[in-house]
Parts: structure tokens; C-alpha cells; sequence
């Protein structure tokens, strides 16, 4: 018989463990500290339209097609209007560089094939002055790349975020093979269908869940950690104090989005969002443009503004009358007029964020290997975002094997 899995955290990584461990044929029973699944993860559905506290939508795979199909979860395409990319670099454009840039960008492109991986410990800024020029690393690769992860440009790592870091063996993570659709995917009334049909799929499983429990690790007890960085430091730091002692090294970001919803008439543009470069004179790092993303996310025209992270980190402690009056002002120069807001949906993460910097790198580069009753999951470990969080719980799950007892510990 197959032993029952105890699984700690029913955040995205935790429901998808126990997803796993149900498919391999485990008892599963899964402990949540709050009284909710879902971690950070939260779809509110408001008079205006919806509004997302965290991922609006997930990179698309083929292990994610099959879970969803599996547990009956439809996944939307992102819209055509949607497909549009802009940074800012004096109004919204496409095609961001400067003739200037072009020529450097292909000259460089032509010229530094030998020298396209990034260096051990080579800053983004580093290897983008390096590879293709500082127009083409200021106007295009750093607000990119600071989009998806918040950091600062000169620390983060050019080999943790091209997935070349020199990491051991106990990290791996698979990486996603494509799904039929390509692309930013989500569930027709939000990301938080996903975290209730994986409940429902879960509980019809025999799946135990029991909330507002505070889980601790006994001695010998097998676990597979899959907190944040810092809670699994506090965690393991009794069992394995090494590894927590590294753990605590990890920089956490703090992040705050602003949901805002505005009458037919307001200005707007088609598209799936703008990113700012940091000499643009925005706070926010970029505006996500949701009903142009994926369909029913009105009936009101639907923006989220994105700001913190490691150039701001203080900016969750503004007030909500202070984030409304910025978000005037910086919509009033993004468009040229400004628009009375209907609503304004505000969240604050702080610490929620791994700083994937050249320190991290390191850290990780280092990492003791835990004792073999314990593995690592989270998005701290060189690899971000939930297609890769799927990707990560699916091959500890094959690797579980023989384990007789084990409990998983899931991050938000």
C-alpha cells in the first residue's frame, strides 16, 4: 500500500504536489497555516471586473494542458489585442530602439557568437553592455527582464535568468516542453478557478485538507520544503542549520500592484502591457492592460499598475490615497489627458519576491545538498514563475520512489 503523503502549504506549489501524489497513487493530506489554498494567489470579482493579487495568467506547457484538462479547468489564449508589447521611451512604443541601437544590436550580434553565454557572476547590465550594446540592455533587455523579476538590472544574474548557472544537482527542475497554445494562459474567470478546481479535483480525490495549521518538522521526519526562502530557513533551522543559514542570505522583494478600472470613454491602448525604463520618470515598473489580455475581465476598462521591487522597495508603504494620486499623475503622462477612476484594487506583498541577483547566484552555486529525507521547491532555486514551479513539484514527485513517509512543505 501506498503510504499517505502529508503535504504542508496549499499554495500553487503545494496543490500541484498533492496533484502529483495523487496521480502516482499516494494518500495525501495537506496542512495550510492560513484559513484559504491559494497563497498568494487570490481572483476577486468586483462590480468593475476582476482583479488578480498576483499572476494574471501562467506561460503556457504542455504539463500544464494536461493538469488542467485532467481536473477540468478551461485556459484562455491571450487575446490578439493582447499580443502587443510596449516600452516607453518617450511614448509607448513597439519597437523601442533607436536607429543608433539597431546598428550596434547587429553589429554586435554579428560579431560576439563565441561570447553569448553569460560569465559566471555577470551582471544583466554586464553581459547586455557586452553582448548587444547599452541602447538595446537599457530600452529593451532591462525593463523586460525587470518586469518578470523586479530586480535591479546591475545585480541580477545573466546565468540564473538564461538558465546557465553552474547549479548542483539537487536544483534541477525540468524545463517546460511547449503546449498547443503558446503563450500567457488563464482560466475564463480567473487564476483562482485554478487554485478551486484543483481543490475540488483534490478533495474528489480523498485528499485531506486541514487549514490554520502551523506545521513543524519532527526529527527523522522526511519533507520536501517548498516555502519561501526565508520560510524555509526558519523552517530547517533546527534540522538542517547549515542549509537555513544559507537560506537566510536570500534578498526578498517587495512588490504592490494597483488594479484600476475606468469608464468606455478613458484612454487606453490595445496591447498587453508597457514597461518603463528607469529614466523614463515613471515609479511604476510597468501597467498590464488585463481586458485586452484575456476575455471577460470587465465590463470596465481593466489596467494593473506595477510597482516595488529592488528600486523601490519602500513603496508599499504608501497609503492608498497615495497610490491613487501617483497612478493619476503617471496615467495623465503615459496618455497625455487624464480619466476619473471607477475603482482602485490595491495589494501589497512585501518580501514576496526572490532578488534572482549575482548574490543569489551564489548562494545557490554553494547550496548544501539537504539530507536525504528532505528536497527543496520553491521559486528561490533558480528557477521563477509557476510553469516552472509545475515543472519542479512534478519531478520531485517522480523522485520520491521508495520514501515511506514523507511530508511536502509548499510555497505560495
Amino acid at each position: 500500500m501506498m503510504p499517505t503523503m502529508n503535504v504542508v502549504g496549499a499554495g500553487f506549489s503545494g496543490l500541484t504536489t498533492a496533484y502529483f501524489l495523487t496521480k502516482r497513487g499516494f494518500k495525501v493530506r495537506i496542512f495550510e497555516k492560513t484559513n484559504r489554498a491559494g497563497g498568494l494567489i487570490c481572483t476577486i470579482r468586483s462590480a468593475h471586473g476582476l482583479v488578480e493579487t498576483a499572476a494574471n495568467g501562467l506561460l503556457n506547457s504542455a504539463r500544464l494542458e494536461a493538469m488542467c484538462a485532467d481536473i477540468g479547468v478551461p485556459l484562455l489564449p491571450t487575446r490578439r489585442d493582447g499580443r502587443k508589447r510596449f516600452i516607453f521611451r518617450g511614448r509607448p512604443r513597439q519597437l523601442s530602439l533607436t536607429t543608433s541601437d539597431m546598428t550596434t544590436l547587429a553589429f554586435r550580434l554579428a560579431t560576439q557568437a563565441i561570447s553569448f553565454h553569460p560569465r559566471q557572476f555577470e551582471t544583466i547590465t554586464a553581459w547586455g553592455n557586452r553582448v548587444i550594446g547599452s541602447g538595446a540592455t537599457n530600452y529593451l533587455l532591462a525593463p523586460a527582464l525587470g518586469g518578470i523579476y523586479a530586480g535591479d538590472p546591475k545585480r541580477l544574474s545573466a546565468s540564473l535568468i538564461f538558465g546557465r548557472a553552474a547549479l548542483p544537482n539537487h536544483l534541477k527542475t525540468n524545463r517546460p516542453a511547449r503546449g498547443r497554445v503558446r503563450g500567457t494562459v488563464a482560466p475564463p474567470n480567473g487564476m483562482q478557478q485554478l487554485i478551486d478546481g484543483l481543490c475540488v479535483y483534490l478533495k474528489n480525490a480523498g485528499v485531506e485538507f486541514v487549514f490554520n495549521y502551523e506545521a513543524r518538522l519532527e526529527p527523522n521526519e522526511a519533507a520536501v520544503v517548498c516555502l519561501s526562502a526565508r520560510a524555509a530557513a526558519e523552517f530547517l533551522s533546527d534540522a538542517v542549520p547549515e542549509l537555513s543559514q544559507a537560506l537566510r542570505g536570500i534578498e526578498m522583494l517587495s512588490l504592490a500592484t494597483v488594479t484600476c478600472f475606468y469608464p468606455p470613454e478613458a484612454a487606453r491602448l490595445k496591447g498587453f502591457g508597457c514597461l518603463f525604463p528607469r529614466d523614463q520618470g515613471f515609479r511604476s515598473r510597468g501597467v498590464l492592460f488585463n481586458d485586452c489580455i484575456f476575455e471577460g475581465r470587465g465590463p470596465a476598462h481593466s489596467e494593473t499598475w506595477i510597482f516595488g521591487g529592488a528600486l523601490d522597495p519602500d513603496v508599499v508603504k504608501l497609503g492608498d490615497d497615495k497610490f491613487v494620486q501617483l497612478i493619476a499623475s503617471e496615467r495623465e503622462k503615459f496618455y497625455g489627458k487624464h480619466d476619473d477612476g471607477l475603482d482602485f484594487r490595491i495589494t501589497r506583498w512585501p518580501n514576496a519576491l526572490p532578488h534572482y541577483s549575482i548574490e543569489l547566484e551564489r548562494i545557490l552555486t554553494m547550496l548544501p545538498a539537504p539530507p536525504s529525507n528532505i528536497a527543496l521547491v520553491g521559486n528561490y532555486l533558480g528557477r521563477i514563475g509557476l510553469a516552472k514551479i509545475l515543472e519542479r513539484a512534478a519531478l520531485v514527485v517522480n523522485e520520491i520512489g521508495s520514501v515511506s513517509r514523507l511530508i511536502i512543505f509548499s510555497s505560495r
